[in-house]
């Protein structure tokens, strides 16, 4: 589990289960000697969780486009005295001459369409993933190399409320092959069936991919 003794600002984007997912999958892949990049870094959950879990006493480097979310990481590898340096910029601009033997990614990464009816974005917390979801994480594996050392690995979440099939093509053209790691079913926020008409009209365009299973929109 997540350690719980964080502070989130109201404008930095609440953690969610996909955290927790990206968290323990990252976990199977991660050394405590290794240089490592939480990267959409939000309040810092990601890293600060490895960074406990794994006993690392190194630095673990943090960014975000959101400077709330680079002060709140701040605040709380300071409460938690993780050895930190935090930047913050879009993507990897941030990290020239930086490299890192793991990147994990927890950038937006889902249709804009979802983002506008969902309850994990708003005015101070965008995601600008474009219509599959895809636009930011794209960018990433276009650009990951060049911060990664020569074994470095790219660790990110695949929601099926974007264009899955679409980004995990691109990653196996881009890196030739890919692992996954694991895998979980969440329903959808009961808020969000009110703009059923249009989930179904994304899937059945397959921007995303959504089922439905007793009574209940399956993600």
């Amino acid at each position: 589990m997540l350690i719980n003794n964080l502070k989130i600002n109201e404008k930095v984007f609440k953690p969610t289960g996909t955290s927790d997912l990206l968290l323990h999958a990252s976990l199977k892949k991660i050394k405590n000697t290794y240089d490592i990049l939480d990267l959409g870094c939000g309040s810092g959950i990601v890293g600060i969780n490895i960074a406990k879990i794994k006993r690392i006493k190194k630095k673990i480097y943090f960014s975000d486009i959101s400077k709330f979310a680079t002060k709140n990481t701040k605040q709380n590898c300071i409460f938690n005295k993780i050895n930190h340096e935090i930047k913050t910029g879009s993507i990897l601009k941030p990290w020239a001459n930086y490299k890192f033997d793991v990147i994990i990614s927890d950038v937006a990464s889902i249709s804009d369409s979802v983002a506008k009816i969902s309850p994990w974005y708003n005015k101070s917390i965008t995601n600008k993933a474009g219509k599959d979801g895809d636009k930011n994480i794209i960018q990433i594996i276009n650009n990951c190399k060049n911060h990664l050392t020569k074994n470095g690995k790219l660790i990110f979440p695949i929601i099926s409320l974007s264009n899955e099939k679409k980004i995990l093509s691109y990653a196996k053209k881009k890196f030739g092959k890919y692992v996954i790691l694991k895998k979980k079913n969440w329903p959808l926020p009961k808020m969000m069936y009110k703009n059923k008409n249009i989930l179904v009209d994304l899937n059945k365009k397959k921007r995303i991919k959504i089922t439905e299973k007793y009574g209940l929109i399956i993600f």
